[in-house]
């Protein structure tokens, strides 16, 4: 399955990495996440990533390959 690097790197976080992952992420983007919000948001990034890994899983093999057009 071809994925690019950051997928990969997201996909293989363990959950006590979520956190410094996502403050440094922010950091890198130049956000600043409220403390206050931290922790919904490190909630957050835990369902995006067992999303991405379900969707991931069901492209299979197609996974990181450019996107078809819909066609009807």
């Amino acid at each position: 399955m071809a994925l690019d690097m950051e997928t990969e790197a997201f996909l293989n976080l363990g959950d006590a990495e979520a956190g410094p992952w996502t403050a440094a992420r922010a950091a890198a983007l130049e956000l600043s996440i409220p403390a206050e919000a931290l922790p919904g948001v490190i909630d957050n990034i835990a369902l995006l990533k067992s999303q991405t890994a379900l969707f991931v899983a069901a492209l299979g093999d197609r996974a990181g390959e450019p996107p078809e057009t819909f066609q009807p």
